[in-house]
């Protein structure tokens, strides 16, 4: 046994193994061998002794043992050789090496991993560490392998022709990272820095981006000093040098240093640089400064996208040399915003920062994209700040800064940035188009909109998605989307198409939506339907629905039937020829047309067969017929078709043949053929056979039976008789002018006379004679202003005289019939709703004393509640009025009731026309060219061929309520529970119009409007002139000037209501805002018009309007004309006109005001006028604190000094005690958003820290003044404005005016002193007034209280934390404030002292003072014994 055993332990040949396998083990030991590299030196000799096999060619080197004992054995032969000694040993071994890596092919696998041999089973791995680095690990090869190893990096990094596979200075320093221990860090340092200064640019990019891992902490501020001098010399290290000193650990003043340096040049940064340099500034941003540092980031940065010219700096150059397609990448935007997203989730006081600094933004030229697009990444990152979010985005849309331009331009640059926040942008444009702010939702659906158009792919169906869920929203939001959709549908078709299955399934919704709503949904789908040949089966849907519809017994679903069948025929056949495109022959396509038009036939007979016994049916029906055959161009014969059959219909049912000798019936009352104008014309005329058909129908007009008369649809039917007739005869109505002039029968004059005798039945016949009479009046104004013959042309002013006089005639009989119910005019209204009606202005003034509907109960609440206006369904939100019209309308109502005879009778109520809408026929934009008369301003001078005073006033009261409603430009809030139809009622004409077709229309009536204006002009300046100035003399007013005060009145507001709409701000309306320019500046300028350009035009246009503010002698006039010169402004490329604004306004608020009667003017409206004067006043102005200065040094001290019972100000007529909480409340909103601006144009620059203080001094000296005239001069709504708008002051000044303090307080110490005493004087009263507020028990008063004693607090220990940083901390001190009301007088009521105590002692900032004791003191050193203890500073001599 044991002899056998040492034979298997031998180095002999297994006698097991076969001689194949001997064979194969033969072969592979000679191809290792041959393999293996024989280096004669000592550093082959000694490698290889310790394990590490050297291998030929571009093969890896191998190791038979673990890295760890390699090292060990080589450190050990290193110290042990017997002939050589350490130092010189590791020399001749680096020396070998050196000789080694020679051959490119052994220095890449020098520097790469070491290979495990096979039979190795006590290694850590299959690859270890390099060779490079394991001798690196070597403490006494370390500093010699350094030297070569920096020498070989220079080497490989100035080889332009090395062609090898491998990047050499990567590798080394992969290989430099992380050593065990460095040897001389030092001499590291400084071979980095040679390896730095001595390689190229990418080389340098490597070496510093290595850095902080090669380098030891204490050789950091070394190298921070190199990268910061590489920092102003190469720019495209950047990047790499910024990123290095983010992870380098440097002292705070070099950080600063960089930082500073840094975002000084950040407006000259690369967009591929732009996301290192601003994660560097957001990491190393510090609290106490971030809202400055982001107000400089979004205020500096350009994004990559962006168009913005780089202002001039030293890398411009090298910047411009860049391609257009690395700057416009859209990574490098991508980059950017993640890393703010990053930032902002780690540092969350980043976000609060960022938020207030956009919010500070206050003018469009600031507004930058980034802000929109941090606002949708903080909505994503940070919920908790999505409240203050939304309330940014509101405020930014109401001040015009997110107009439809600014996000039209963001969304066409930004698009991946936008497709990568689009979950926040779907969630805020959700939010925003449900608010009840017009202006607010109607930007909400430009967002929708631009998301539609611009991001495409599944972005586009998401956001199509959103919008049809908003279906199921309020009416008014209802109305937003399906305007929307209906605007994409028409513009872009092709699009929509896509989605037409998506939007067909909304038709399910159809129950929950209004008529107007319904008819929008249904132009959209089958408008989509139509629109392509691969939707043919929801087009023979569509034909099955609208049979079904056509024959339900609802009205509701009959009314939709009938909608639907319109729309079809309009799609169906809204072409003469077929698609011309095609590739159809000639014959197909007639076949294909002819097919058509008798589908089109069948249908619309089956309509009028449908609709036979249902009038209000036909009437929607052929309301959509004529406004089809207006905008859509119908199929010429599907039009004589249709002609002919109404023509035929007219006649039958309406028109009668009258004689002279004809004898008209007598009951129920005497009838006559009366509003003739043919009366000259003898023998047999035609007539309208209108009062024997409504005495039928009266008796059964309001039940709910389908048998009501044909009546009903005598306008709707003329109407689309008189436009297929305009068609066809190419505007030529000669066929049918008899109508004109022909009479109407109706009740004869001695019935409305004796109007109070009849009994109610017969009131109501009479009341729906003048109904029927005035629209069809109306109507034929519609269709015949267009004629050009002249004597027609005097048969329409008549006409318009008639339709003045039966609305005069409705004002003073409807009212006697409280019950009474007009017939409906309007038919695309929900058939669901209840009846509209009218409404009644009661004038009658409450007496003093007992309030009526004071007592107790039910009862008398709902009579208090009803005691000056009768409220109906429509009331006076019918037609949204602008203020100023309302006190000429009141006014005229009580001037009525003084020149009333029976003084002791309650006054009757007054119509308010408003609410007739519903039941008058619209007027066509085609009226208002009767404007084109010369206007007559005596009523009793007007001569033959002039328009009158009331003509004036009627069509333009019209004009406006239409302008409103298209531009859009009231802010009016949308009630939530209130109906969208209430607004679009009356407009049905005017919607199939779009704002830029009625801005054209309102062009050819500008020049008139402008005419009318000088006259006016010139009758008050003739006016004034006359009284010698003195607007409250006798003879300063007559009978006529009310009328002409109404007009000029109803003139500024056309003009407003144009150049207030958004729409001329946008580049597709540039020709349409020059025409108007040109139009009116050639008043001014003449003939030159022609040759001017924009800028130009718009300052001639801006001194021709200004020019009337010296003839205007109403305040509300003159507001609406300040809101047209504000309106003018916001229009781009114009010279700065904001000074001749200010000097407008301010003469305007240096004037006193009187009515027509001679009085002073006062009351609500007047103070509302008063308010939007101011609020101009203080917003346009460029320095609006001293604006304020001005009213408080002036205005206020002459109010105050006044010692009369009517007080009021010399400089400033309009503050009188009436108003002065007007000009306080106008102030204080502005006093934050007017130092805010003061602060912008100073600057943030060190030099201006003393301008800065004065800003802050005279803001808070405003403060103070009107904090402290609450002492004698106070109400409810002063106390309530004061606690509401002080708190955001206050915080303003924690956020802005601290900071400042901290930095120039060694400086400029007396000033900050003065100030925060200053500041005091106002806090104390302010902690008077809250106190107040809680003994007072007003909730309107005490929801401010919290918020502003927590900023009261707040500020306390701010300004304790300055003094500290400043080492002035022993200047300070707190201590407990007494309860005092607002004189100042203590509260020593224990129950105060008890609440006081509860609420910890509230305490704040007080200034030593003789008459009150304070809770916080600056001690003076010149009173306080204790300042010998502060002398170890320099400023606590300033306390």
């Amino acid at each position: 046994m044991p002899k056998r055993r040492s034979i298997v332990t031998e180095n002999s040949e297994d006698i097991f193994t076969s001689q194949k396998r001997k064979k194969a083990l033969s072969r592979k030991n000679d191809e290792e061998d041959s393999n293996v590299l024989r280096v004669n030196s000592l550093f082959g000799e000694l490698v290889s002794k310790a394990g590490y096999i050297l291998q030929k060619d571009n093969l890896p080197n191998l190791l038979s043992c673990d890295q760890a004992v390699f090292q060990k054995d080589l450190t050990y032969s290193l110290k042990s050789h017997p002939v050589f000694r350490l130092p010189e040993i590791a020399e001749k071994f680096v020396k070998g090496l050196e000789d080694h890596v020679e051959d490119p092919q052994r220095l890449k696998w020098s520097l790469l991993y070491t290979q495990t041999v096979n039979d190795c089973e006590t290694a850590r791995g299959g690859q270890q560490d390099s060779l490079i680095r394991l001798c690196l690990n070597i403490e006494e090869l370390q500093p010699c392998l350094i030297q070569l190893l920096t020498e070989k990096l220079l080497e490989a990094a100035n080889d332009d022709e090395a062609s090898s596979d491998a990047n050499i200075p990567s590798l080394i320093l992969a290989n430099l990272k992380w050593l065990d221990y460095i040897v001389d860090s030092d001499t590291l340092t400084t071979k980095i820095v040679e390896i730095i200064e001595g390689s190229p640019l990418k080389v340098q990019q490597e070496v510093i981006t290595y850095v902080p891992s090669i380098v030891n902490d204490a050789n950091h501020p070394k190298l921070a000093e190199v990268f910061c001098d590489l920092y102003d010399t190469t720019p495209e290290l950047t990047p790499a040098i910024l990123d290095t000193l983010g992870h380098l650990t440097l002292p705070k003043e070099s950080v600063a240093e960089v930082f500073h340096s840094v975002l000084k040049t950040l407006h000259a940064a690369r967009p591929e640089q732009l996301h290192v340099i601003v994660k560097f500034l957001l990491t190393n941003t510090q609290p106490s400064v971030a809202y400055q540092v982001l107000s400089d980031i979004r205020e500096k940065i350009n994004l990559p996208g962006d168009c913005r010219p780089t202002r001039l700096s030293p890398k411009k150059s090298i910047s411009s040399s860049i391609p257009s397609t690395a700057k416009d990448d859209p990574a490098y935007e991508t980059l950017l915003l993640n890393n703010i997203k990053m930032a902002i989730i780690t540092n969350k006081f980043l976000a609060t920062n960022w938020l207030k600094a956009i919010q500070d933004v206050c003018n469009v030229a600031s507004v930058r994209p980034i802000d929109f697009l941090v606002l949708l990444i903080l909505y994503d990152a940070v919920p908790s700040q999505r409240h203050p979010i939304e309330s940014i985005f509101r405020n930014k849309i109401r001040t015009g800064l997110f107009s439809d331009a600014v996000l039209g331009e963001i969304f066409a640059k930004h698009i991946v940035a936008l497709k990568e926040n689009f979950k926040s942008l779907k969630k805020i444009s959700s939010l925003l188009l449900r608010s009840p702010e017009p202006l607010v939702s109607q930007t909400a659906a430009t967002l929708y909109k631009l998301s539609f158009l611009h991001l495409g792919g599944h972005y586009r169906q998401e956001s199509m998605l959103a919008l049809l869920n908003h279906l199921g929203d309020s009416s008014v939001v209802r109305h937003t989307a399906l305007t929307l959709l209906s605007t994409l549908a028409h513009k872009h078709t092709a699009d929509m198409s896509k989605f037409t299955i998506f939007i067909k399934g909304s038709m399910e919704m159809m129950d929950e939506l209004s008529m107007r709503e319904v008819k929008r949904l249904l132009d959209v789908v089958i408008l989509l339907v139509f629109s392509d040949n691969s939707h043919a089966a929801l087009q023979d849907e569509l034909m099955i629905l609208v049979r079904k519809q056509l024959c339900h017994t609802n009205p509701k679903y009959k009314h939709i039937g009938v909608l639907t069948a319109a729309l079809i025929v309009k799609n169906m056949v809204n072409e003469e020829e077929g698609d011309t495109s095609s590739n159809s022959t000639a014959s197909e396509r007639s076949i294909m047309n002819t097919r058509a038009l008798k589908e089109a036939e069948n249908l619309l007979c089956l309509v009028m067969s449908s609709t036979a016994h249902t009038p209000t049916a036909a009437a929607l029906f052929m309301d959509e017929l004529a406004s089809i055959s207006l905008r859509e161009n119908m199929n010429h014969k599907l039009e004589e078709f249709v002609c002919d059959k109404m023509t035929n219909e007219f006649q039958n049912n309406f028109v009668t043949e009258i004689e002279p000798s004809t004898t008209y019936p007598k009951e129920p009352f005497a009838m006559a053929a009366s509003w003739n104008l043919d009366a000259g014309v003898e023998g047999a005329c035609i007539a309208l056979n209108l009062a024997p058909l409504v005495v039928k129908a009266e008796s059964s007009r309001l039940e709910p039976s389908d048998k009501k008369t044909n009546l009903v649809y005598l306008t709707p039917q003329f109407r689309l008789l008189r436009m297929l007739e305009c068609r066809i005869q190419d505007g030529d109505l000669v066929s049918i002018d008899a109508l004109l002039g022909c009479p109407v029968i109706s009740p004869a004059p001695e019935v409305f006379d004796n109007f109070d005798s009849l009994i109610v039945s017969e009131q109501h016949v009479a009341l729906s004679c003048l109904f029927y009479t005035i629209n069809w009046f109306r109507e034929l104004l519609n269709a015949f202003v267009t004629q050009k013959d002249r004597e027609m042309k005097d048969r329409v002013y008549k006409r318009l005289d008639q339709v003045i006089e039966l609305e005069n005639l409705i004002a003073k009989y409807l009212p006697k019939c409280p019950n009474y119910v007009p017939p409906i005019a309007v038919f695309d209204v929900d058939c669901s709703m209840a009846t509209p009606t009218v409404s009644l202005i009661n004038t009658k003034k409450a007496k003093r004393g007992r309030k009526p509907g004071s007592g107790k109960g039910k009862g008398a609440k709902s009579k208090g509640k009803n005691a000056n206006t009768d409220a109906t369904q429509l009331g006076t939100q019918a037609c949204s009025q602008p203020v100023s019209q309302v006190p000429l309308s009141l006014a005229s109502q009580s001037h009525a009731n003084k020149d009333s005879p029976e003084k002791n009778a309650a006054p009757e109520p007054t119509l308010d026309k408003a609410s007739l809408r519903p039941f008058l026929r619209e007027l066509h934009f085609d009226v208002f060219y009767l404007l084109f008369r010369k206007l007559a301003l005596h009523i009793d001078v007007a001569g033959e061929g002039q328009l009158t005073l009331p003509e004036a006033e009627f069509l333009l009261t019209d004009l406006n309520c239409k302008l409103e409603h298209i531009f859009g430009t009231s802010n009016k809030r949308a009630s939530v529970l209130g109906n969208s139809q209430e607004k679009s009622i009356g407009h049905s004409h005017l919607d199939l119009f779009s704002p830029a077709e009625v801005a054209e229309h309102i062009i050819q009536i500008l020049k008139p409007l402008c005419v009318h204006l000088e006259k006016i002009s010139t009758f008050f300046h003739t006016m004034i002139a006359d009284n010698d100035g003195i607007m409250d003399a006798p003879t300063m007013f007559t009978e006529n000037t009310r009328p002409v005060i109404k007009v000029n009145l109803q003139l500024f507001m056309a003009l407003q209501c144009l150049l207030s709409w958004k729409g001329l701000q946008q580049e597709g309306n540039k020709e349409i805002l020059l025409s108007i320019l040109r139009i009116i500046a050639k008043k001014l300028e003449g003939d030159v018009v022609s040759s001017m350009d924009q800028e130009e035009l718009t300052s001639a246009v801006f001194r021709y309007l200004s020019n009337f503010h010296a003839t205007i002698v109403d305040l509300g006039t003159a507001t609406v004309l300040v809101q047209t010169l504000v309106a003018i402004i916001a229009l781009p490329q114009h010279e700065d006109f904001t000074d001749s604004l200010i000097q407008v306004i301010e003469e305007l608020l240096k004037r006193e005001w009187y009515t027509t009667g001679g009085e002073k003017e006062k009351g609500a409206l007047f103070h509302q006028n008063l308010h939007v004067l101011l609020q101009e006043y203080l917003k346009q102005s460029k320095d609006p604190l001293k604006q304020m200065e001005t009213i408080c040094s002036e205005g206020l001290e002459q109010f105050l000094a006044d010692s009369s019972k009517d007080r009021q100000s010399e400089s400033f007529p309009t503050l009188n005690k009436n108003s002065l909480f007007v000009y306080y409340k106008a102030i204080l909103s502005f006093l934050v958003s007017g130092t805010n601006k003061s602060l912008s144009i100073v600057g943030s620059a060190s030099d201006d820290s003393r301008k800065r203080l004065l800003i802050w001094n005279t803001a808070i000296k405003i403060l103070h003044t009107h904090v402290t005239i609450l002492k004698n001069y106070y109400s409810r709504q002063m106390l309530s404005t004061c606690l509401k708008f002080a708190r955001p002051f206050l915080e303003f000044f924690l956020r802005s005016a601290m900071p400042l303090m901290d930095t120039c307080f060694r400086e400029h110490n007396q000033d900050v002193v003065m100030l925060l005493k200053s500041v005091q004087g106002s806090t104390r009263f302010l902690q008077n007034l809250c106190t107040h507020s809680k003994v007072k028990q007003d909730t309107t008063l005490t929801r401010y209280v919290p918020p502003l004693r927590k900023s009261l607090e707040t500020l306390v220990y701010r300004v304790k934390a300055m003094l500290a940083l400043n080492k002035c901390h022993n200047a300070f001190w707190m201590g407990i404030l007494k309860n005092r009301d607002l004189h100042g007088e203590e509260i020593l009521s224990q129950r105060s002292m008890e609440e006081s105590e509860e609420e910890g002692n509230e305490e704040e900032e007080e200034v030593e003072d003789n008459d009150e004791q304070s809770d916080v003191e600056i001690e003076d050193a010149g009173e306080q014994a204790s300042a010998d203890d502060d002398k170890i500073t320099d400023y606590s001599d300033s306390f």
